[in-house]
């Protein structure tokens, strides 16, 4: 069974979904020595993939483009019916809209686009389109929670038996991160009692609440805050107001060997999120051993479990209530993921799911 694999994501910023497609081809190729597998890349090889590339049973496809709709809707289809392969496996972004064939396994992590769409007008119109086609004409569905594989099944009537629920993981650069704190702290500029939150910087992440809170009880803790991502869309005069405050620390991006002795020290990972499909970062803080307050939006209750405390989705009043409290409870906080997410939030245990579906679907 020959299966193409789409990377060409990899060459924009990693980010959640790019880190889902990395992780888990690198697991599938991995696990499963037996099928061929075509890697398309964008522009060049991406570097983790190149001691898997044998030129047998591994093989690598570059495409070259640089405008990005142009690469994805144009010149990616005429080079995927250009590939005669078996099935064909869209883990970050859904197959392009020109592309058609009975064998494509396409993965849909959430259906914001629908229930909490940031974006207006002809865009989400596009982003709507693209996500409609790619889930009807999908012969089997990948999606990361429960709660996003019910949304597929509520809105778009894709049935049950046709939808996959393949969770995120935690990577191995993350846990296996021997970063110094001392010389972490000095290259951020990080203060020595910190509450964090870490995620691309966009409205849909309800930034927002998090910084009115903070900036509300701030003169009545002992802690400062810590953002860490990339800045989105729509957030820069949020940001250049309270980047004024003085307590309130913009990192920017940060690597993952980085990331992981920040969370490590953290006194408190906060997730005020208004909608997820999973919600990663959390899930990240409680692996490393730090409590975590979370919005009791969409999917965080199924994914967190009872391994975090929440409060009201969007509601400041209790957000600024458990902050302002935060010394009196934190050290009773969970400060570890539970035997359900030990055993299920690995990418080696989707890997394996994926690999199923492609099996019974040989059949």
């Amino acid at each position: 069974m020959k299966n193409v694999i789409d990377l060409t994501s990899l060459s924009y910023h990693i980010t959640g979904i790019e880190r889902f497609a990395l992780c888990i081809t690198e697991e599938i190729l991995k696990l499963d020595k037996k099928n061929e597998y075509i890697l398309l890349f964008r522009n060049e090889v991406y570097p983790i993939f190149s001691s898997y590339i044998d030129n047998k049973r591994v093989t690598s496809r570059i495409l070259h483009g640089n405008h990005k709709l142009l690469f994805f809707q144009v010149i990616m289809p005429f080079e995927l019916y250009r590939i005669k392969a078996d099935n064909y496996l869209f883990f970050a972004f859904p197959a392009p809209i020109l592309f058609f064939n009975n064998n494509i396994f396409n993965t849909i992590h959430d259906m914001g686009r629908w229930d909490c769409p940031e974006t207006k007008g002809l865009h989400l119109f596009y982003f709507k389109t693209t996500e409609a086609i790619a889930l009807k004409k999908a012969k089997h569905i990948f999606t990361v929670s429960e709660f996003s594989k019910d949304r597929i099944n509520k809105i778009m009537n894709i049935p049950l038996k046709r939808i996959t629920v393949t969770y995120n993981g935690i990577s191995r650069t993350l846990v296996n991160s021997n970063s110094n704190i001392d010389i972490v702290r000095t290259k951020y500029n990080l203060p020595e009692k910190y509450i964090m939150f870490l995620s691309t910087l966009q409205p849909r992440k309800n930034l927002k609440l998090l910084l009115e809170a903070f900036s509300e009880i701030m003169d009545r803790v002992d802690y400062d805050l810590v953002l860490i991502g990339r800045i989105g869309w729509n957030v820069d005069d949020l940001i250049e107001k309270y980047n004024l405050e003085g307590r309130i620390v913009f990192t920017g991006f940060v690597a993952d060997e980085d990331v992981a002795v920040i969370y490590k020290n953290a006194k408190c990972f906060v997730f005020p999120t208004l909608y997820e499909g999973f919600g990663l970062p959390p899930v990240e803080a409680l692996a490393l051993g730090t409590a975590v307050i979370s919005s009791d939006s969409s999917c965080m209750k199924e994914v967190l479990r009872k391994q975090a405390v929440y409060f009201e989705n969007n509601n400041k009043v209790e957000l600024k209530e458990l902050l302002q409290s935060l010394n009196s409870f934190v050290d009773k906080m969970p400060r570890e993921l539970d035997r359900f997410q030990i055993e299920n939030y690995s990418y080696s245990v989707s890997a394996k799911s994926v690999l199923s579906v492609l099996s019974k679907s040989e059949d």
